[in-house]
């Protein structure tokens, strides 16, 4: 008997061990940034020099105001073991991008040390670009420049691929 709750207190105290290393490891996160502070690349690694950041989200920001969709991107280290493209799913939507009647936003995740990226589109915006289409720009446009290191060519081209499926 008191081998049996020995070895259940055991198992208890590894399974709550475990459960808090589980939870404590999830992806915080950030906070919508406010009005003032919004642009449309997040660096959080600082992986784009300075003028390429401006250069894409100035880009960004032009084809929202011409065209009422709008990209964000997200750059990050990992994702701390989360699926990223439910992560990417998460983020966009607590974020809002996208009009919020529409349903017409995109977000753009990348993780560099999980050497993973994902491009999250909204409801409103899927008839015309499909997660097929999303996944050939992924692999036949991004992943080419990211494995030479040119991540800011990449997130340009693939962008560019987006802008002119939903064209």
């Amino acid at each position: 008997m008191t081998r049996w709750r020995t070895y259940r207190t055991t198992l208890l105290c590894l399974g709550l061990f475990l459960y808090g290393f589980i939870v404590s490891a999830q992806f915080d996160i950030p906070p919508k940034p406010s009005k003032a502070e919004q642009t449309a690349v997040y660096d959080y690694i600082n992986l784009l020099s300075p003028n390429e950041k401006t250069a894409l989200a100035n880009k960004l920001i032009r084809y929202a105001d011409t065209t009422s969709t709008q990209i964000v991107v997200a750059i990050i280290s990992n994702t701390k073991g989360e699926d990223i493209s439910f992560l990417g799913a998460k983020w966009g939507q607590k974020w809002g991008v996208g009009q919020e009647d529409e349903d017409n936003g995109i977000f753009i995740i990348l993780a560099k040390d999980d050497r993973k990226i994902d491009i999250n589109t909204g409801y409103g915006i899927e008839y015309r670009m499909s997660d097929r289409d999303a996944e050939r720009i992924i692999n036949r446009i991004m992943v080419p420049e990211f494995k030479n290191s040119n991540y800011y060519s990449g997130l340009d081209k693939g962008t560019d691929a987006i802008m002119a499926a939903l064209a």
